[in-house]
């Protein structure tokens, strides 16, 4: 097959003339209509090389087209197809959904895949380009324009008839864990479970320790109030006057208490006080996450009521 007219119209029109060589938003030298096989910068011609250039560059892709689709096509589809590999390219086609989904039968979604092609590298970013958009949605109805009127009388043609009184069937996700309202369901529920057990942990400490009458729970390691030392710490003994040359005391011995009060000062001096051991405020702790999990379920909230606008804005459902 070769493109039309109505084929070479739609890629003039979105081509454009240059009778002189510039680099296009890539980066791509380019001349003619879309040409880049020979521009080179300071290249100047004629409209009537521009159109033989563009005559030339069509022939390879007429063939890839034909050489590629494995189905019959309309001269509507293959001028559409032509001017798509016009723009993006040969292997670009051959690796491309569209092809895929045109060979397999499915025309409509063929048709839909060329409209995933409408984003360039511009500056080493990746953005959609609305030249692309345009040109991919005009190929696109190209494409789903039948070439002949058809026969509406024949009830038998139910796939071409467009006189039949249609409604409206949003499309809907595959299934609902695609739903983001879900998602969002399930991350908030989690993050109010995990609030909830921790309240409910923090709870069961407060009673049990009203019931023990403000005593610390039985898990609590023990400390001596007056000394605020640990019972079961190896005790220290106190320094022995042998080291002044003196005789030590017997072990049952009991000192008297006037030599008790007067080397009372001496005796401490030379024991170090254990410093406490740091506490960590489990309360505290607690409070801090159960803020975070309780950011965390007004943020999934918001997810929700947003996927829900969302929702409605676009598939209005």
């Amino acid at each position: 097959m070769r493109t039309s007219q109505n084929g070479i119209d739609l890629i003039k029109r979105f081509e454009g003339l240059e009778l002189e060589a510039y680099q296009d938003i890539a980066g791509i030298w380019t001349i003619g209509y879309g040409h880049i096989e020979t521009a080179k910068p300071g290249m100047r011609i004629t409209e009537q090389e521009a159109e033989a250039l563009l005559q030339r560059d069509l022939k390879p892709r007429e063939q890839a087209v034909g050489r590629l689709v494995n189905v019959d096509m309309n001269q509507n589809e293959f001028d559409a197809l032509v001017s798509f590999v016009y723009n993006v390219g040969i292997d670009a086609f051959r690796r491309s959904t569209a092809r895929r989904r045109l060979n397999s039968g499915d025309r409509i979604g063929a048709a839909d895949a060329l409209t995933w092609w409408n984003k360039a590298t511009v500056g080493g970013v990746l953005r959609e380009v609305t030249g692309l958009t345009r040109r991919r949605a005009a190929e696109r109805a190209l494409f789903l324009t039948p070439v002949n009127p058809p026969i509406v009388s024949d009830g038998r043609q139910i796939d071409e008839n467009s006189r039949t009184t249609p409604f409206e069937d949003p499309p809907r996700r595959d299934s609902l864990a695609g739903s983001r309202t879900v998602q969002g369901a399930a991350v908030a529920g989690g993050a109010g479970a995990a609030a909830s057990n921790m309240g409910r942990e923090s709870a069961e400490e407060l009673e049990t320790m009203e019931a023990n009458g403000g005593a610390a729970p039985a898990n609590a390691p023990l400390v001596d109030p007056e000394t605020e030392e640990d019972p079961g710490a190896e005790e220290v003994a106190p320094p022995s006057d042998a080291a002044d040359g003196a005789p030590a005391d017997d072990a049952g011995e009991e000192a008297p208490a006037g030599d008790a009060d007067a080397g009372g000062d001496s005796a401490v001096e030379g024991v170090a006080e254990p410093e406490p051991a740091p506490t960590i405020d489990t309360g505290a702790v607690q409070s801090q996450i159960q803020f975070a999990l309780l950011i965390l379920i007004l943020a999934a909230v918001a997810y929700i009521i947003f996927a829900r606008i969302d929702d409605w804005w676009h598939y209005r459902r």
